[in-house]
């Protein structure tokens, strides 16, 4: 037995059709400019970079994050924080790099790992890691 919906088509329901299908076509039809884009990426990845490490109790303010991002040295005292913020932005240059995987392997996880937690915290994996023939850095 085939499905029969429970609706009647009514002017009123073809008038909505046609507008989202107006709607959809301005969209489809619609060119973005390619300038700001990257622009917007950096700017939400220091944003992301701020915000995740903030939840875990970095005290770096955003233009501080900015800063480190952009490459500039920060006058602060704290270089665990400092160290922080930069291993999540090669966390994120990974991950963009291995973007393409259509799968990712447990040593992948560990690379990430070290790559988030170098000279945060201690690394009982670096050992193990590296003797497969995988770089630390």
């Amino acid at each position: 037995m085939s499905y029969q919906p429970q609706f009647s088509i009514t002017p009123s329901l073809l008038n909505i059709v046609e507008e989202i299908a107006a709607l959809r076509e301005r969209i489809d039809g619609t060119t973005v400019s390619l300038a700001w884009i990257p622009n917007l990426q950096k700017d939400t990845r220091i944003r992301n970079g701020h915000a995740s490490t903030a939840i875990e109790g970095n005290p770096l303010t955003l233009a501080q994050v900015r800063a480190l991002e952009e490459g500039r040295e920060l006058t602060i005292s704290d270089k665990r924080s400092e160290r922080e913020i930069l291993n999540y932005f090669a966390g994120l240059r990974f991950i963009e790099n291995n973007a393409q995987l259509e799968k990712i392997r447990h040593d992948d996880l560990f690379q990430l790992h070290l790559l988030l937690a170098d000279t945060v915290i201690y690394h009982p994996l670096k050992k193990s890691i590296s003797h497969r023939g995988r770089s630390n850095s």
